[in-house]
């Protein structure tokens, strides 16, 4: 059978032939089953590679392979960190707005004053158009734009500051105003006592003592308080004694927000003695006409005081 076998794979002979020659049905079957086991057990020979050079150039192409599957799956890692730190990014900068804007407190007036109760007890009336902002850590450190009154409540280990253009007041326990403007600033003390600095300058202001900061000139300058009607906004107060009607008409102009003219311009010198207690705007106009013996007549917004020369 062996020699059956090797004439097999030599020749491709087949196994049929075996009986042709006279072999026994025995030895024939045995034959076919072991041409049946040698099929079943071939190798696929398919990338067979007959010399160093042809396995090397496989070898080769794997490797390269290899490679771009390694590069594909670095790009892919690089990517997704690189979206993760945008991503933690982005989280931490809206984590610490958020916490910023919870530690800030701003309140604002609209179109009238508006009283606040800050958490020390301080108290602020804040004129129309005026805002205050502090840290809810430090309710006694106040930022000011436009104008407000103070009345602090004392505390001796925390002193009560307000910062406006320039200007820091430093105060314990007292009443005073401050008001900002383009300009510049004016600090006046109601009560107390009241620690002003600007420009590296600190001077120390009493009761009915003033100070005005000047911010293009880098000037600072205290003096006394000779008109109090610079509070009407809160008081809705205002006393003249003897003013020049000008000067009347423009503190009336300034409280009120609007424009008021003299159709006659000797009227400016006339002296005028009038309490304004929160009047309106119509009824304190009637009320300075009544002492000119004449009247006052609107267009549009504004308004016109028609009157004969003053007796004073």
């Amino acid at each position: 059978m062996q020699r059956d076998l090797v004439e097999y794979f030599n020749g491709k002979a087949k196994a049929t032939s075996n009986t042709e020659k006279g072999v026994d049905a025995n030895h024939s079957v045995e034959l076919q089953e072991a041409i049946k086991v040698w099929e079943h057990a071939s190798l696929d020979t398919s990338d067979y590679c007959p010399d160093v050079e042809c396995a090397w150039s496989k070898v080769k192409s794997r490797l390269t392979e290899e490679k771009k599957v390694v590069a594909l799956r670095y790009f892919y890692w690089a990517a997704a960190s690189l979206a993760l730190i945008i991503g933690s990014y982005f989280v931490f900068q809206s984590t610490v707005t958020s916490q910023v804007f919870s530690e800030t407190a701003i309140v604002k007036a609209d179109e009238k004053v508006k009283e606040i109760t800050l958490p020390d007890g301080s108290l602020v009336w804040l004129n129309a158009n005026g805002q205050i902002s502090y840290s809810e850590d430090e309710p006694r450190k106040i930022e000011l734009k436009g104008e407000a009154y103070f009345k602090v409540a004392h505390d001796a280990e925390h002193p009560f500051v307000v910062e406006s253009n320039g200007l820091t007041a430093k105060v314990l326990g007292t009443e005073f105003n401050m008001k900002n403007t383009k300009e510049g600033v004016r600090l006046a003390v109601i009560d107390g006592t009241v620690e002003a600095s600007a420009f590296e300058k600190v001077l120390t202001l009493q009761k009915n003592q003033q100070v005005d900061v000047v911010v293009k000139d880098n000037v600072i300058r205290r003096s006394d308080i000779t008109d109090m009607n610079f509070l009407s906004w809160k008081t809705g107060m205002m006393t003249f004694s003897n003013r020049p009607l000008d000067k009347v008409l423009k503190q009336i102009q300034d409280h009120y927000r609007t424009e008021i003219t003299l159709d006659n311009e000797a009227l400016k010198a006339c002296k005028v003695s009038v309490t304004l207690d929160n009047l309106s705007l119509q009824e304190s106009l009637n009320v300075i006409t009544t002492l000119l013996n004449g009247s006052v007549e609107q267009k549009g917004d504004s308004y016109v005081i028609l009157a004969g020369p003053c007796e004073n």
